[in-house]
């Protein structure tokens, strides 16, 4: 699979649309510092699924859109595609098999916030992306975009970090985030299946206080019945009565209504009638003011018109004054092209005197021209003579110049030997004195060399302390952080269930249906006016009494605390309206209630009133009294039978364990569920603790979190001091190692000087004996010079003869010139008059025809005009007519208007009359409205007396209106229904809470228990399910993480050696045990070199190093492609090279796009491009194909 290319729009500096194709070899990316060419490297890890705006050299998403330059306007949205071609048909994109030989990816982001992802143009999900891609071997973390700073980061980086590599080659990033989901569901689950328990757990308790519920519902129902039959006797009845005086006031009602009716039948007509007025009158108004319009823009053409004859007479005007000056040209013309034709005549006499000028000069010509030619002939053979001397000479002369120059070669080599000798004298001198320096400064070197080792002995001796004893500090650290972690698992764990515990009360779980929707009026935890709290929230008792309130008070701890009674009445009608069950509510403002003190005979059984160990706010204390004032706790059951046997007491008596005889003298008791045995005051109260245990433990992980921070500063510093002594000591083995190389220098300059006096005292006896030669050579030289001066002189005089013969002859040769030059100046200056005649006659002819043409066009423009003048005339009687017309219009359309506008009055005066016709009927219609609404009221009185009944039957027993209306209405005592009634209601009053939902709301409790039931066993399942899915991961990881693990370490030795030309390298588990989650150490030993720690490598080491391990991954398992951003940037020139083989190598298998400054490099690669930013913030990519 390959590369093919990439497009970028609105990313970074690439503000327009760049196209940039890659090929199946090494592609360059070259530019100057600061012209983009990172920002490649960017596009290529963003659309690739990179999701750090900081890993992208940015801080925010925004930073990846063009931001504008000095001459360029900001963009709103950044765009990446890369296509990639040779991709593997069946492979899964988005869950769809693919079948395209090229794949391309878009991720386009805006600066709204908005991202967009396409696969092959089809819009798709971000992880769809980075799924296929990591299934195609293509990860933004790993291999296929490594910078500068990340083969750094392989070295320098954590031996957890850097496991990544192993995991990349093993191909279980994948399997890593899978795992990484099933933990993630795993926790979910876990929460849900603790949830679902608890719930579990409320509604059995719930079930069992529906069951005792349901008989007490049963007897309630009994006599509710009762009571509703009678209530609707009388309900039946009252309605009667309303319905007979409701019939009087409708026909009252209707009479007046009659009347409204026909004055607001009247009024309506009047209003047409003065709407219909008003719109004639607009329409005559328009009418009018058009005709108006028409008048005045008939004036405006006639003033037009009348203007428009005045510019034609002035035309008659101009056309006749143009045919009078045309007739006076044409008369002139005549007079010139007469004169013309006489001066035509002249010229041709003339043309005939200067031929025969012409041909006389040149025949004398042909004559002085042969005689100049012979006299050219003698002058030649002078001049070639003369040559001959001058070359005959000048060889003279350049023998003379050689041994001169010979002579002076020599002068100058005598002054360069005596030169050498002194300066080989001088260079002796200080040799020598240098030699002695040199032995002076060795034996210093070797007194240096004995103080350095001593103290580079002691350094050692310290830096083993300071190990042991920052051992002992890591081990102490370690056991701090694991107490710290254990505090934090404890910490959370409480927390997860106090949450819990108030996610359930906050959603008021385990208490009734109609508690519920009333607490939760909204998602946001609103509610409906005047509804405060649920009694179990606002009291609390001690745990060893939690039993006994919670049975003295039963299921009034789930009522509702409200503003009043209003306030009740409102909750109970929104439940009714939902049908979200039934609720209980006790009002602030409670009716007093005078009851006699509850008698305390002394038994020593008796703990006490109920209300001395209770603990309430201030306001709802009150409640509290009026609950509890007649209940007191006891030790246990025998004791409260003696205590409510007594004939004083008249109260309640509940135990320490729960058992109560109320004040009817009903007895509950018997044995408790633990399981279920949880009580909403319980429940308080373990939340209480929760908080409070919750908090004693995050204090305590503050505490060791900051003891394990200063055992770790502490470490910090011993480490510290740890790396300062080993860079000491490197330091010390540096000087000393610089010291020992310095005194073998000096040995070997000692003997390098010796061996240079000796060449010196060579040179100069060399030099002694060519000066002897030379001085010999040179007065031989001297002698050939003067008998080629003497050659020389005798030449230059007969030479100088033969120049004054040459001389002579070109005098001559000037004369004859001369004559024939002014002969042919002669001939040239006829023959130019001749010509000049010629152009003469032809100009005076072409003179005449234009004459003649001009006339017949004066004599043309002549008739025009006079045709021209006709046309206006007539123009001008079509314009005087065209007046005329528009006159007579003008005065009809004024007649017409006058008209209009008596009418229109008119039709006015009627309007107003109609007007104050309607507003008489308008104040008369008032007055029939306020007594039809008076009626109403009366009406409106009685409808809600029936209303309100209608309501009561309703609220009370479910009767519409109906069945109310049809109910039998036979005679009976009123007086004694309604007693009856209020008999019943004692009773029913005496029976206390009775909820008669409890047979349905026990069956659909019942149902829920049975499906939460399910839904924990399905969550169970679940939970084990990922547990097995999780160690099935953890087999596969495990094992291909060993396997790559071996391959690559031993493709990592043979690498290292072969880029360091030897040396060792391995790679190491920290903790072999665990290689899921074990740590990958680095050792390297360049050839000669014993290091104990990476960060003693040098840079170039380190990067090659690096390089070496990437190389290694890649041959387990290659990328498609890889982007290398200046990884060659740290080495030297031969590691270049050997970088270069690699790449090579690897690249039958993996496609390189290299991002560099190294012309070898570039040299390399098979197609170079150019990012530079010929617009100040713009980069522009330019294509160079090397091949």
């Amino acid at each position: 699979m390959l590369l093919k290319s990439l497009e970028l729009d609105g990313f970074k500096s690439f503000v327009d649309g760049t196209h940039i194709d890659f090929t199946s070899g090494f592609t360059a990316i070259v530019g100057p510092n600061g012209c983009g060419k990172s920002n490649v490297s960017d596009a290529i890890r963003w659309v690739i699924g990179e999701q750090s705006s900081k890993s992208l050299r940015g801080t925010k998403s925004s930073d990846l859109i063009f931001n504008g330059s000095s001459t360029r306007k900001p963009v709103n949205r950044a765009e990446i595609s890369l296509t990639l071609s040779r991709v593997p048909q069946g492979i899964r994109i988005a869950n769809v098999l693919n079948v395209a030989d090229e794949v391309k990816v878009t991720r386009c982001y805006h600066r709204s916030g908005e991202s967009e992802f396409y696969i092959n143009q089809v819009p798709c999900r971000l992880k769809d992306i980075t799924d296929f891609l990591m299934d195609v071997g293509i990860s933004p973390k790993v291999l296929s975009v490594i910078e500068q700073g990340h083969i750094q980061d392989i070295i320098v980086s954590k031996p957890e970090n850097r496991r990544i590599l192993i995991e990349e080659a093993a191909g279980i990033l994948k399997f890593k985030h899978r795992k990484n989901e099933a933990i993630r569901k795993l926790d979910v689950s876990t929460q849900n299946l603790e949830r679902i328990t608890d719930i579990v757990h409320e509604l059995g308790r719930q079930a069992e206080s529906l069951k005792r519920q349901a008989a007490k519902a049963e007897r309630y129902k009994k006599f509710q019945g009762e009571i509703k039959e009678l209530s609707l006797k009388l309900f039946a009845k009252k309605i009667h009565q309303y319905t007979t005086n409701l019939q009087v006031i409708e026909e009252d009602l209707s009479s007046q209504i009659e009347n409204k009716t026909e004055k607001n039948a009247r009024a309506s007509f009047l209003d047409n009638q003065i709407t219909q007025l008003n719109l004639e009158i607009e329409e005559s108004l328009e009418q009018l003011n058009e005709k108006r319009e028409n008048v005045y823009q008939l004036a405006n053409k006639i003033s037009k018109n009348e203007h428009t004859i005045e510019l034609k007479k002035t035309q008659v005007v101009q056309e006749e004054t143009n045919i009078q000056s045309a007739s006076n040209d044409t008369v002139r013309l005549q007079q010139e092209i007469t004169e013309q034709a006489n001066q035509v005549e002249n010229q041709r006499a003339q043309l005939g005197t200067l031929s025969e000028e012409i041909n006389t000069a040149e025949n004398t010509l042909e004559e002085k021209s042969r005689i100049f030619e012979e006299k050219k002939r003698t002058l030649n053979t002078l001049d070639n003579e003369v040559k001959e001397g001058d070359l005959q000479l000048l060889e003279l002369l350049q023998h003379i110049s050689k041994n001169k120059s010979d002579l002076a070669a020599l002068e100058s080599r005598v002054d360069s030997l005596m030169h050498r000798d002194r300066k080989l004298s001088t260079e002796n001198e200080e040799t020598t004195s240098l030699k002695n320096e040199i032995l002076e400064c060795l034996n210093q070197s070797s007194s240096m060399v004995e103080k350095e080792s001593e103290q580079l002995g002691k350094l050692k001796v310290d830096r083993e302390a300071l190990q042991q004893k920052t051992e002992q500090i890591r081990q102490q650290l370690s056991l701090e952080t694991n107490q710290l972690n254990t505090l934090k698992e404890d910490y959370l764990t409480q927390s997860s269930l106090l949450a819990s515990l108030k996610e359930l009360r906050k959603k008021f779980e385990g208490f009734e249906d109609g508690v519920r929707s009333l607490m939760n009026y909204d998602e946001n935890g609103n509610r409906l006016n005047g509804i405060r709290k649920v009694l179990a929230d606002v009291l609390k008792t001690p745990v060893e009494y939690e039993a006994a309130i919670t049975t003295a008070l039963g299921e009034k701890l789930q009522s509702v605390i409200v503003n009043s009674y209003n306030d009740s009445v409102e909750a109970i009608a929104f439940l009714k309206e939902n049908s979200s069950g039934r609720g209980s509510f006790i009002p602030m403002d409670l009716k007093p209630n005078d009851v006699p003190p509850v008698y305390l005979n002394g038994n020593p059984g008796i703990l006490g009133k109920a209300l001395n160990f209770i603990e309430c706010e201030e306001e709802y204390q009150q409640i509290i009294e009026m609950l509890l004032r007649n209940v007191i706790l006891v030790t246990d059951l025998s004791t409260a039978v003696q205590v409510f046997q007594n004939p004083e007491f008249n109260g309640t008596v509940v135990t320490r364990n729960g058992e109560m005889i109320d004040s009817q003298g009903m007895v509950f008791g018997g044995s408790v569920d633990k399981k279920n045995a949880s009580n909403l005051l319980s429940q308080n109260r373990k939340m209480e603790e929760l908080s409070t245990k919750t908090n004693e433990l995050n204090e305590d992980y503050k505490s060791a979190l900051i003891i394990s921070g200063e055992s770790k500063n502490l470490l910090e510093k011993m480490e510290s001091e740890l790396k300062d002594g080993s860079q000491s000591i490197h330091d010390t083995e540096l000087s000393l190692n610089n010291s020992q190389n310095e005194q073998e220098q000096n040995r070997k300059e000692i003997e390098r000087l010796e061996q240079k006096l000796s060449s010196i005292e060579h040179e100069k006896n060399d030099g002694q004996q060519e000066l002897s030669e030379l001085n010999t050579s040179k007065q031989s030289f001297t002698t050939g010079i003067d008998n080629l001066t003497l050659e020389k002189v005798v030449s230059e005089e007969n030479l100088s003869l033969l120049r004054q013969k040459l001389d002579d002859s070109r005098s001559q040769m000037e004369e004859y010139s001369n004559e024939l030059a002014s002969i042919k100046i002669r001939i040239a200056s006829l023959k130019g008059k001749r010509e000049n005649t010629l152009i003469e006659i032809k100009r005076l002819d072409l003179q005449q025809d234009n004459h003649r043409h001009q006339i017949l066009k004066y004599e043309h423009d002549i008739e025009e005009s006079q045709q021209s003048i006709n046309a206006i005339q007539q123009g001008i009687k079509v314009v005087e007519d065209e007046i005329l017309q528009s006159a007579r219009e003008k005065d009809k359309l004024e007649e017409e208007a006058i008209t209009e506008d008596e009418t229109l009055r008119g039709k006015e005066e009627s309007v107003k009359q109609m007007e104050k016709e309607s507003k008489d009927l308008s104040r008369q219609i008032q007055e029939i409205t306020e007594l039809i609404s008076k009626v109403e009221l009366k009406k409106s009185e009685i409808n809600i007396q029936i209303v309100h009944i209608e309501e009561r039957a309703f609220e009370d027993f479910n009767v519409s209106r109906n069945e109310l209306i049809n109910h039998p209405t036979e005679e009976f005592d009123v007086q004694e229904a309604e007693q009856t009634t209020r008999d019943l209601k004692e009773k029913i009053g005496r029976m206390g809470e009775v909820n008669l939902a409890a047979l349905s709301d026990f069956h659909t409790i019942n149902e829920r228990y049975q499906f939460l039931k399910t839904q924990q066993e399905d969550l169970a399942d679940s939970i084990q399910l990922l547990h097995q899915t999780i160690e099935r991961i953890n087999r596969t990881t495990k094992q291909r993480f060993l396997d790559t693990f071996e391959k690559v370490n031993k493709n990592f030795k043979e690498i290292f050696a072969h880029l360091f030309r030897g040396g060792k390298a391995e790679l190491s588990l920290l903790d072999a045990s665990n290689p899921l989650e074990s740590g990958v150490e680095i050792s390297a030993n360049p050839l000669g070199k014993s290091m104990q720690s990476l960060s003693l490598l040098s840079g170039g080491e380190k990067a090659m190093t690096a390089i070496a391990l990437m190389f290694s991954v890649f041959k387990v398992r290659p990328s498609p492609f890889c982007l290398l951003d200046e990884v060659d940037a740290p080495l030297d020139e031969a590691n270049v090279i050997r970088f270069q083989e690699m790449l090579k190598e690897m690249s039958k298998k993996t496609q390189f796009i290299i991002i560099t400054h190294n012309q070898k490099t570039m040299s390399f690669a098979d197609v170079l491009y150019g990012i530079t930013m010929e617009e100040r913030g713009v980069s522009k990519a330019v294509s160079v194909n090397l091949n």
